[in-house]
């Protein structure tokens, strides 16, 4: 009788098996940090009708965007019309945005220290025209009716039901004016947000998050225990910017959680921007493989993709070029970078990626750098991820 127990146990936990490994379902999500535009990113873009193309920036990573299914970046601008400005009070023109759409950017945070820039009619203004341009959004909004119907904002993507929440600390001093809603780091809001996101049948919950010190190389206090907190009231992923430099992370296996690691990201730098100070002149973009199944929705996979923006002339064409940085360092003449560019790229290259290698990592758990190339070169097989 003990022996036909065991053959039944046995055959179910096949039976639960081959269910599992039937309804296994893969999304990959690239995440990527600030989306700048100050005034001399304008000058290069502008054409000889007097119209803007910022397509060049994309085009050396545009290929690795698209191989998400998902693809995710902060918009630290306003798209509030002219005249076009950049820092202390940002306003790009709509074909930023638009650009960022084409390279493969499926969606939009909003929620940031310069939202504001512009005022009611500029943070408005910003999100009809991302509207218009069928960009999906999230962060701040028109009214109270909106942000409780848009946010969190629910993306089902092959078959994964993503729940994406996003918060900024604050708004530069600037007061949000009534009736629209900015999301800010508030422990009330965001309690009530992780429930809402649960109650809608949420299979993952990302924090979207703009927070901590400008230039600082890592992450304070503040953002650890506001990190914690996320994490331990049902948050699977902490995904932050704003200090316009990359920060540490932290991959977890060993916390509240057993089912799969908890995943913080400080801060990712800017995606593209004018500064070229030390460490700000690039970042990182981050990929998640997610997988759900029969029992759960987990991380299989985590690296990151180093990036430097290299400003200059490619093929003739002065602008703002996100380059791959550990392939540019390999092969500059490729990028036609030399000189003090090349220095410049070599320091930004040696000092994030000896910073990431250096973060205390627990569980076992690592990260490692996406070895990604353009059309000249196959890209490296994947034995760098991290799985468990």
């Amino acid at each position: 009788m003990r022996n036909t127990y065991k053959a039944h146990a046995m055959l179910l936990l096949l039976c639960l098996a081959s269910v599992t490994m039937a309804q296994a379902q893969s999304l990959k999500v690239i995440f990527a940090g600030d989306l700048m535009g100050h005034g001399p990113q304008h000058k290069a873009a502008r054409t000889a009708d007097s119209s803007y193309d910022y397509t060049p920036c994309f085009r050396f990573v545009e290929d690795y965007i698209k191989s998400a299914d998902l693809a995710i970046v902060n918009l630290e601008v306003t798209l509030a019309g002219p005249p076009y400005t950049g820092y202390p009070q940002f306003s790009s023109p709509r074909e930023l945005a638009l650009a960022a759409k084409n390279a493969g950017f499926d969606i939009m945070t909003t929620a940031n220290n310069h939202c504001m820039d512009r005022g009611k009619e500029g943070l408005e203004r910003t999100l009809r025209v991302l509207d218009t341009l069928g960009i999906p959004h999230l962060g701040t909004y028109r009214d109270r009716e909106q942000h409780d119907l848009e946010h969190p904002l629910m993306v089902e993507r092959n078959g994964v039901r993503l729940a994406l929440l996003c918060y900024t600390y604050g708004t530069n001093g600037i007061e949000v004016q009534q009736p629209n809603v900015v999301n800010f780091i508030d422990t009330l809001e965001m309690a009530r947000d992780l429930r809402v996101a649960k109650e809608k049948g949420a299979d993952f919950v990302i924090t979207l998050i703009h927070w901590g010190i400008e230039y600082a190389l890592k992450a304070n206090a503040e953002q650890e225990q506001t990190a914690r907190w996320l994490l331990e009231r049902g948050c699977d992923a902490v995904i932050g910017g704003h200090p316009h430099v990359v920060q540490n992370f932290t991959l977890d296996a060993n916390l509240h959680n057993d089912r799969y690691p908890e995943i913080v990201v400080y801060s990712m730098g800017n995606l593209v921007s004018n500064q070229r100070d030390v460490n700000c002149d690039g970042g990182i973009m981050i990929e998640l493989d997610l997988q759900k199944n029969f029992f759960d929705t987990r991380v299989v996979g985590c690296r990151y993709m180093p990036y430097w923006v290299h400003r200059g002339t490619f093929d003739g064409l002065y602008q703002y070029y996100i380059v791959p940085s550990t392939d540019a360092v390999e092969y500059p003449d490729s990028y036609q970078v030399s000189g003090d560019l090349l220095q410049a790229l070599q320091r930004f290259s040696t000092n994030t990626r000896t910073r990431l290698d250096s973060c205390a990592l627990s569980g076992g758990a690592n990260i490692f750098e996406h070895r990604f190339y353009h059309n000249r070169r196959p890209e490296l097989p994947a034995d760098s991820l991290w799985s468990r």
